[in-house]
């Protein structure tokens, strides 16, 4: 049951998820190839959190600022100013640099294989893009973050420090699955739900297995929607 200290957002009753799709075939949707610039996240408004976690973890090629396409920013501006009073968006990760997403893939790897010596190259290959994309930056499939229409992003309060949805940024378990909490009531799944509805209706499409991961423009948002994608590959 929600406590004393539970944002007014998870105390209201909130719509469950629908089922949702996973992105599928995604590298075969075409690609528009849209030119548009990058913008810093953390220009886009008052409502609107720029925290680079893979910068503060060191990570080869992550920025100091996280970017992220303009349609993609005016979008995220609007979801943020129709969130709920006391809450604001905060953004850990836009634009993704090719070294990044190879030192992402390959740290998961790792430790998959360490973990389960006796698995196949494919299975390996198949549990480690559950949740990081092959550090493709190929221009008929790259991996969404390289476009810079994928953003991660969680719900913080008003000074912007982030809430608890459940778990971690980057945790690889079944419970960061975006509707894994639909059975456990508590705040956490209410606050996953108004992250949900929230960036719905801005336009987005969010990631099955990724509470966080949400897509406007990108491969994924297309082959979930029946639409050629926006974005290509884009580099500052």
């Amino acid at each position: 049951m929600p406590g004393p200290d539970t944002p007014d957002a998870a105390r209201r009753p909130i719509a469950p998820l629908p089922t949702l799709r996973p992105p599928g075939a995604w590298r075969d949707v075409p690609i528009l190839g849209l030119d548009e610039p990058l913008v810093d996240v953390g220009d886009i408004g008052p409502a609107v959190v720029d925290d680079p976690r893979y910068h503060a973890m060191g990570l080869p090629g992550a920025r100091p600022r996280n970017v992220v396409r303009e349609g993609v920013a005016e979008r995220l501006e609007r979801v943020a100013k129709g969130l709920p009073d006391g809450l604001r968006l905060v953004v850990w990760d836009g634009w993704r640099a090719i070294e990044t997403q190879r030192a992402l893939y390959d740290g998961w790897m790792g430790e998959l294989r360490a973990a389960h010596p006796s698995w196949s190259r494919e299975r390996l290959e198949a549990e480690t893009a559950r949740y990081v994309s092959v550090p493709s930056a190929d221009p008929a499939c790259p991996a969404p973050h390289i476009t810079g229409g994928a953003v991660d992003l969680t719900l913080g309060d008003g000074d912007g420090g982030p809430l608890d949805l459940g778990t971690h940024f980057d945790a690889f378990v079944p419970a960061a699955g975006a509707a894994a909490l639909e059975d456990t009531p508590g705040a956490a799944r209410d606050l996953r739900r108004v992250l949900f509805w929230s960036m719905a209706a801005g336009g987005f499409t969010a990631y099955v297995e990724e509470w966080w991961h949400f897509d406007f423009g990108d491969q994924f948002w297309g082959s979930i929607l029946g639409v050629p994608a926006r974005y290509g590959p884009v580099a500052p």
